[in-house]
Parts: C-alpha cells; sequence; structure tokens
C-alpha cells in the first residue's frame, strides 16, 4: 500500500508539471557525437556563435549553429580587384564550407542596420518567455582560431520565444544569453562565466538587429560548468529572464571569477 501510494505521489507530481512550447521541439545531431565539458578559459581562441535556430515551431531542429550573425564585409570597391576578390573569395568560401557543413550554418540571418541608437524593443518576460533544459545535452561546436580545428562541448538548449503580437527588434551585440548563479553570501544572483578574460568591443557609427516575430522562437546553446555543488541559477536574456533551476557548479570556476556583477530581476 505504501509502495501504490508513492507511486501514485509521483505519477501525480509528474502529471502536475507544466507543459511548455519547448516540449514539442527535439533538437537532432548525430547519436555518436563525442563531447567533453569546456574546461576554464579554454574558450579565449574559440569561434563560433551559440545561436542554433530562428524562426517558427517545428518538430525537428539540426542542431547547427549560425558560424556569425553579421555578414562578411564588402569586397574592394575597384572593378578589376572586385572580380578577383569575387573569384578567390567564393573558391575559399567553398572548401571552408565543406569542412564547416557539419557545424554550422552557410545561411544568414536577415540583419537590419540603423545609424540611428534607435531605443530597441524592450525585451523583458512581458514579451518573452525563456525555458531552460539544463538536464538536456546537446553539443556545441567552436573552431580554434589558430589550428582550425573543431572542438564538441556538453552543452544545454535554451529556448525564447515571442509571446508578444508585434515583431521584435534582437540587436547582434555580444550578449545574448547571460547565466546567473546565486550567491548565498550576497543574496542575490550574479553573471557566471566560464573564464575570467576580458571581452572587448569597438566602437562603430551603426546599429544591428534581427526581427522576431509573433510566435517565433530562438534557440542557444550554453556550455556546461565542470561538476560541484548543486548552484540555484536563472538565465538572463536582455531584460528577460528565465525561471529559477538547479544546476552543478565547481566552487574553483566562482572563485576564479575576475568579478561578480549582481542583477536583480
Amino acid at each position: 500500500m505504501k509502495a501504490y501510494n508513492l507511486l501514485f505521489v509521483s505519477l501525480l507530481i509528474i502529471s502536475c508539471q507544466e507543459k511548455t512550447f519547448a516540449d514539442d521541439i527535439t533538437l537532432v545531431y548525430p547519436k555518436n557525437t563525442k563531447m567533453k565539458i569546456q574546461e576554464f578559459n579554454e574558450d579565449g581562441n574559440l569561434g563560433g556563435n551559440n545561436l542554433i535556430y530562428v524562426g517558427k515551431i517545428i518538430p525537428k531542429i539540426d542542431v547547427r549553429y549560425y558560424e556569425s550573425i553579421l555578414p562578411a564585409p564588402p569586397p574592394p570597391p575597384n572593378e578589376i580587384n572586385k572580380k578577383y576578390y569575387n573569384e578567390k573569395n567564393n573558391k575559399e568560401i567553398d572548401s571552408i564550407y565543406l569542412s564547416k557543413k557539419p557545424y554550422f550554418k552557410r545561411n544568414l540571418l536577415k540583419i537590419n542596420f540603423s545609424k540611428e541608437n534607435e531605443p530597441y524593443d524592450s525585451l523583458t518576460n512581458k514579451n518573452l518567455e525563456i525555458i531552460v533544459k539544463q538536464k538536456d545535452t546537446i553539443p556545441i561546436y567552436k573552431q580554434d582560431y589558430i589550428t582550425h580545428q573543431f572542438k564538441t562541448f556538453k552543452a544545454f538548449p535554451v529556448f525564447i520565444k515571442n509571446i508578444s503580437n508585434k515583431t521584435l527588434k534582437i540587436p547582434t551585440e555580444y550578449k545574448g544569453v547571460a547565466f546567473y548563479a546565486f550567491d548565498n553570501d550576497l543574496k542575490n544572483f550574479y553573471y557566471l562565466r566560464n573564464s575570467n578574460y576580458m571581452i572587448c568591443g569597438t566602437r562603430v557609427n551603426f546599429y544591428t538587429y534581427f526581427e522576431l516575430k509573433p510566435n517565433e522562437i530562438l534557440i542557444y546553446a550554453y556550455p556546461y560548468f565542470k561538476k560541484g555543488k548543486i548552484h540555484k541559477a536563472k538565465v538572463k536574456f536582455y531584460d528577460a529572464s528565465s525561471k529559477e533551476f538547479n544546476i552543478s557548479i565547481d566552487d574553483k570556476i566562482i572563485e576564479d571569477q575576475r568579478n561578480r556583477y549582481i542583477m536583480d530581476f
């Protein structure tokens, strides 16, 4: 009777779990893919974006990444140089694409440019829903800038849906998905990275963004941390944040952070 009651309670808990839009999506990748946990500071020479998908909800989505969100720079203005550049560049692109095809997408996002620093739509929980599948393991691919070798790390998917009735502007600036862990001493969530080097940016005289239509989704991957103690965590995307979840993080990674940026949710 006791065993029956425990089974009943377990089934009741499972049945009461809230279903999300992300539950209808299967992320597809080769099942024999060998993955490893990304070491602290290992991503210093690695290129490749964490964005997998932008578009309508479909049942199956291949785990391949936008290598870069922004398009390549234009060819030289001189017509003779331009022709040579295009012929040479196209051959190089085809060759490079063959090696990157299993990992990165060739198609580019439609990027919008603006000379005005117009206020982007406020990206909050009023217009975005964030679902974190921290127990699902998918590969995230990176390429070493120096050796050109590919590395495959264990990651978990983050699904973001436009729940508003208008098209949202998603900036292309280097922010995207940010990870926050809870600090018992600070009594707050703070920004946590798997590295402690500085991220330097350059100022430009234009601003870029891509659009996310109503009911469309973004799918990102976030590399797992080396395992340790269980910590409470959230994922933040601009001013929108996920529900709280638990995840394992090595305390040494927390100790080695360059700075701790506290964030109120």
